[in-house]
Formats: structure tokens, C-alpha cells, sequence
């Protein structure tokens, strides 16, 4: 015999071993999974697989609110809906409102928001209050900007060049 045929032989036998594990791996997902759908282990993936997208659609359609049944699309829809009723009843929208009907809402509160920190007036366009904005920002950074600027000033009572008491600067050999 020669040294290749063990080798054949132990690759052979290794390859075998993985492919049973493969295949025992393969058993119990699908073992697993179709009995979690409804299925047997003996049906198809194909059957596995509408089972559990029935499955998963009837939990979604039950969490929205429609028949377990319900397609696809009818679930889509309640889920909007449901989405949509949340969103406008959080900023103030009428029952059954409209996306457009909730982006006006969230516009005007957003508008008033920035308007009245920006002392715009609610008549005020988003350009009028954007330049009151801009210049309620710029009046900010200039009030910051000479406040540091006071603060670093020396006072009157003390030389400008005279170091801070707490330099570690020595005053220099005595004479």
C-alpha cells in the first residue's frame, strides 16, 4: 500500500464526517422550524417555508390588528395607518388625518417652536425667520465674544505687566 492511499482514505473519511454532521445539522433546523410552523419534518422546504410565512404574517397581521389571514398588503396598510394615527395624534392631528394633514402639524409646531425663540411673529415666512435666527445667534456669539474679552482685560489697579500672582515665575536674583 501506498503512503497516498491512507491519506485518500483519512480525507475520504473526513469529508464523510463532515457531511454527516452537515446533514444531522440540516435535520434539526428543519425538525426545529417546521414544528415551530405547523409543519412535519418530512415536508418540503418549500412547505416548511410557506408555513412559516404564514405563520410570521398572521402574528404581524394580529399585532396591527386585521385577520391573521389578511394579506400581505392589508397588513402594510393597517401598519401605516396605525403609524400614521399615533404620529398625528402626537402632535395634535384630527383622527384619520392625512400624512399631509400631520407634516402641516409638525410644520406649524416646528415654525412657532423656532419663530418664538427667535422672536419671530406666527404671520413671520421661514425667511424671515431664519434671518431672525441667524441674527439672535450672531448677537449670541458676539455677547460671548466681548464678555471674554472684558474678562481678560487687566484692571485698572494693576500693571499690564505685571505676571498673574499664581505664575511661577521667580522675581528674579535680589541685588
Amino acid at each position: 500500500m501506498t503512503q497516498e492511499q491512507p491519506k485518500a482514505n483519512e480525507e475520504a473519511r473526513s469529508q464523510q464526517a463532515w457531511t454527516d454532521i452537515g446533514r444531522r445539522i440540516e435535520a434539526q433546523i428543519r425538525h426545529d422550524l417546521a414544528t415551530w410552523a405547523g409543519a412535519t419534518e418530512t415536508d418540503s422546504w418549500e412547505v416548511i417555508g410557506r408555513r412559516i410565512e404564514a405563520k410570521v404574517r398572521a402574528g404581524f397581521a394580529t399585532g396591527v390588528g386585521v385577520k391573521p389571514e389578511s394579506t400581505w398588503e392589508e397588513v402594510g396598510r393597517a401598519a401605516e395607518a396605525r403609524v400614521r394615527a399615533d404620529i398625528a395624534s402626537g402632535v395634535g392631528a384630527q383622527d384619520g388625518a392625512t400624512w399631509d394633514q400631520v407634516g402641516r402639524r409638525v410644520e406649524i409646531q416646528v415654525k412657532t417652536g423656532l419663530g418664538n425663540w427667535a422672536g419671530a411673529s406666527p404671520e413671520d415666512d421661514w425667511a424671515t425667520i431664519g434671518r431672525k435666527i441667524g441674527d439672535k445667534i450672531e448677537k449670541t456669539v458676539k455677547e460671548a465674544v466681548e464678555n471674554l474679552k472684558a474678562e481678560r482685560k487687566p484692571s485698572e489697579q494693576e500693571p499690564a505687566d505685571k505676571p498673574p500672582e499664581d505664575s511661577a515665575a521667580s522675581p528674579g536674583p535680589s541685588v
